[in-house]
């Protein structure tokens, strides 16, 4: 099958054109033609070799990167019972998987788990944006921050893949939001209807928040968002480890967040961008070997407003 692959560890450079040869799909597994995939930023540290385990367990020469998609089903393992032959689908690729089943290819195979049923009105391209960055988001403003109306939630990195979700789950869910972002991206923050941005090249977040009772950290930066949470508040990352001092913060809870979306929580998201409560900011690119470097290369310089989507087909 045609893929996109690293034959090595390195630069947006090293990724190339590779034929590889499909594993052959187990009883629990479905096979997915694949119609769109993303580009999020644990892609570029599984192309420079900086992504520990679990991810890399199984993985060999050549790698073919990539963890969310949509697509169609293409067949389906002797026990799956909730998917068939022709069903429009989107989600992940597993966590732990060979390197020759990346997103960045022809097919996938996954496990019914890890997917959801594409809804009507929700295109390949959109739902391919939607998995990692958006169950990430959920998961943090949804389930770990469990947001409530009216409380106030700083969600720094607005303008991201990820932030960008978080930022209107959030006001979804009826709290007062702020976030960080470079005064480029503060027009599209304040159209999707975040209450307050503040500008992290000029301003810290700390001299100006107070009393929050959630932060969504996505930026890598603990110690200014614990300086703004209340007492009782709480902190989730996806971008930096707690040192152990936070950790034993007494008043203020601090924790790394792990992923571990559901095909509910997939089906969740679709719905909220059906509804309007999340617009997507999609960028899509024809697929092409240069035009998933082009697309490593940008979110690699951390100014990309949203996602970056790879249309194989329609």
């Amino acid at each position: 099958m045609k893929t996109i692959a690293i034959h090595q560890f390195g630069s947006a450079q090293e990724l190339q054109a590779t034929e590889i040869e499909q594993a052959p799909l187990k009883a629990n597994e479905v096979l997915v033609t694949n119609h769109a995939f993303s580009i999020n930023p644990m892609d570029i540290a599984g192309r420079m070799g900086m992504l520990d385990k679990p991810f890399n367990e199984l993985w060999s020469f050549p790698i073919v990167l990539g963890w969310d998609f949509a697509g169609t089903i293409a067949a389906v393992g002797d026990t799956v019972t909730n998917y068939q032959v022709g069903d429009k689908v989107f989600g992940n690729a597993p966590t732990v998987r060979p390197g020759n089943n990346g997103t960045y290819s022809e097919f996938v195979i996954t496990t019914p788990d890890l997917i959801a049923p594409l809804p009507e009105g929700l295109s390949f391209d959109e739902a391919a944006a939607l998995p990692i960055a958006g169950l990430t988001a959920y998961c943090a403003i949804v389930k770990n921050l469990a947001v409530q109306p009216k409380e106030k939630i700083l969600v720094q990195g607005g303008a991201g893949g990820v932030g960008l979700i978080a930022v209107q789950i959030a006001k979804a869910l009826g709290a007062y939001v702020a976030t960080t972002a470079s005064p480029a991206n503060h027009t599209l923050l304040k159209k999707l209807g975040v209450d307050e941005v503040i500008d992290y090249n000029t301003v810290n977040a700390a001299d100006v928040l107070a009393n929050y009772d959630g932060v969504f950290d996505t930026a890598g930066d603990i110690a200014t968002g614990l300086k703004v949470l209340k007492a009782d508040g709480k902190l989730i990352t996806v971008a930096a480890q707690p040192t152990p001092e936070q950790l034993q913060d007494q008043q203020k809870q601090v924790a790394f967040q792990f992923t571990d979306g559901t095909s509910a929580d997939l089906s969740d998201l679709a719905q909220m961008v059906l509804e309007g409560k999340v617009k997507l900011q999609v960028t899509s690119l024809p697929v092409s070997v240069e035009n998933v470097k082009k697309a490593h290369e940008l979110v690699e310089s951390r100014h990309v407003k949203g996602k970056i989507v790879i249309h194989i087909k329609d």
